[in-house]
Formats: structure tokens, sequence, C-alpha cells
């Protein structure tokens, strides 16, 4: 009998595999590719200092700790290299960011994660900051793709993976146990990003999916670090530079749109002036939450059905430290935050 059965083999459902695994516990982990749009899509950033004002970003000092401990660690168990930790430049929007930065560079909760604040452009690419801007540390990118692909090759050579469609129909429920494709588990854990939306057991939590599109660009001189200011530029793998994204909560489709490129290539051309060339585009839908926090602990009516989802567009900055809360949850009886327990919803369940 399996000690778990993990629904989802994104980057949630592959990293808590590893936590729980490395916990001496056995897991079957179901992959259902179709449904994995939104990890094989993502650029993967990681990000101390977001959004136009440029703040920290929620519970940063404890996340990246462990995110910038966790991956590395990861590589060396699966024996791949997907982990970049290449640094981010952020160019100032206006005057008024670089005055505001040059008062808050050495506070102590930025401190950590900047190396400068420069007042004058970047040298290496022609970039429109002629204000200059900050260069963060504890940033950069995970290649989701090839961490999945080692995770899959590392789970099989374990007898832990299974590549399936996953019908609740064909779930049964014992008095000790459940059992699905002739196999036993004590316990489920739902790591299946929007899929969950039409679950039996999670149809109810608020998700708030939110589109994102990006686009593959060919440039002459390969950045060496990442460009985020409204849009990221990313050097990828294989001389592709990646540049995004939208966030689209209107959609009725998940592929790429005109509009969605078009807004891209407008604001890649207010931030990049150089030449280059569009050579692909993607698109993938976030499993984001009302409240912009993840989905973690158990179903309200049964104690051994979880959810572990709803990381958003930070999955790459939450998934380690929140799969080790918990692993410990499960494990050890911890108490999971209150932000992040999906107990915070059992009020809408009662009302469904």
């Amino acid at each position: 009998m399996y000690d778990y059965l993990i629904i989802g083999h994104g980057l949630a459902g592959a990293i808590l595999s590893q936590r729980l695994i490395s916990r001496g516990k056995q897991v079957l982990v179901l992959d259902q590719p179709q449904n994995n749009i939104s990890s094989k899509v993502a650029a993967g950033l990681f990000n101390p200092i977001t959004g136009r004002k440029m703040f920290k970003t929620w519970n940063a000092d404890k996340f990246f700790l462990e995110l910038l401990n966790y991956y590395p660690s990861l590589e060396k168990t699966l024996a791949e290299s997907f982990f970049h930790p290449i640094g981010i430049y952020r160019p100032y929007f206006a005057l008024e960011d670089q005055n505001d930065w040059e008062s808050k560079k050495t506070e102590p909760r930025f401190s950590p994660f900047i190396v400068e604040a420069t007042t004058t452009p970047h040298q290496a690419h022609r970039l429109k900051d002629p204000h200059g801007g900050l260069h963060l540390n504890q940033s950069g990118y995970v290649n989701i793709v090839k961490l999945l692909e080692a995770n899959k090759k590392h789970l099989i050579d374990k007898g832990s993976y299974q590549e399936i469609m996953f019908y609740e129909k064909d779930l049964h429920t014992h008095s000790d146990h459940f059992s699905f494709d002739d196999r036993k588990f004590k316990e489920i854990i739902f790591c299946n990003g929007l899929a969950a939306e039409q679950s039996e057991w999670f149809h109810w939590l608020p998700f708030s999916p939110v589109k994102g599109e990006i686009v593959d660009i060919e440039m002459g001189k390969r950045p060496t670090t990442i460009y985020n200011r409204g849009i990221f530029i990313l050097p990828f793998q294989d001389q592709v530079v990646r540049v995004g994204s939208t966030y689209q909560r209107d959609f009725d489709h998940m592929k790429p749109t005109e509009d969605g490129q078009n807004e891209l290539i407008d604001k890649l051309e207010g931030l990049l002036n150089e030449k280059y060339k569009v050579i692909a585009s993607r698109a993938g839908v976030r499993p984001a939450t009302k409240d912009r926090r993840p989905f973690i602990g158990k179903h309200p009516d049964n104690e051994h059905i979880y959810i572990f989802n709803g990381f958003g567009s930070k999955g790459v900055s939450l998934i380690p430290e929140c799969s080790k809360l918990f692993t410990a949850h499960l494990l050890d009886g911890k108490a999971l935050d209150t932000e992040i327990d999906v107990n915070r919803y059992y009020s809408y369940y009662l009302k469904k």
C-alpha cells in the first residue's frame, strides 16, 4: 500500500513528492500532461522585489532563504542542472524611484536582496533606463521543464510515477484506504492546478485563474542577467531569450492571442532599444487564488484528502518552503500557518 497518491506532476506535485520520499514515504504521482500547462509554460522566475511600486514580495525573507538552499539540493538528488540564480536588473520607471531607493537600499528589510542601486544606465545592453535601477540578488529562474523531466525519471526508477488521466469516479473509498487502478493508498493529495476546480472535493475553493502569454525572441547579444520592468527579458536555454508576461483574468481559451503578443511587444520596445526577432509564442493559465495565497491542508469532511495548490505566478518562490511546512504538518502534526491553511475557506464549503 502506498502512503500517498499525489495527483498532478507540475512543480507542486514534483517537489512535494521529493519531500515525502526523503522522509521515507511511499508515493505514487499521477501525471496528466495535457492538464500540466502552467508549469510547462512558466518562465520560472523568482524575484524578491515585485510590482510597479517595487515592493518586497510576501514572506520573502523566509521563502527565498529556503529556495536558495532547496533547489541546489534537489539538483544533486536529480542529477540535473535547472537552478539559475543569475540576478535581476530592475530599471527605474522615473527619477522618483531612483531617489526612493537611494534611501531604502541600506534598510535591513531590503539590503539582503540588493547588490547595488545605480543612477546611470546599464551598460551591457541598450535599455531605456536613463535613471539607472536596482541590481537584485537572491533572484533568477528555474528551468521547470528540466526539473520535471528529471523528477519524472527519478520517480519512474522508484516505481512512483504513472502517466494516466485521473477521474474521481474511478477512485474508491474503503474503511481504511482508497483504491485506484488496482493500487491502494492511505491518503490523497491534490496538486493538479486548475483541474481541482472540477473536483468533487475542492470545487468550492475560490480559484482566480490568470492567463499569461510569453514570446521567445532572438537577440544579437544574449543577456547574462534578467531585465525586469513591466515585463521580463530572460536569457533562457539554447540561445532563446524569453519575454513575458501578460496577466489576463478574462479569457475564453488557452492559446496565444494577437492582443497578448502585441502587448508584450509594446512593453518590450518600451524597455529594449536593440534589434530582435520573435520566434515563438505560448500561453498558460496560472492557478491563482482569491487572496493570492495557496490552498494547503485537508478537506473539511475527510481527514485523508488534502490539497497543495493555488501557487499562481509565484510557485518557484513559494513551493519549497510551503512543501516543507506541509510535510511537517502531515508527518509531524505541526500546524500550518493561518495564511496558507485551506481551513480559512471552510465557510465556503459549508455554503456550497
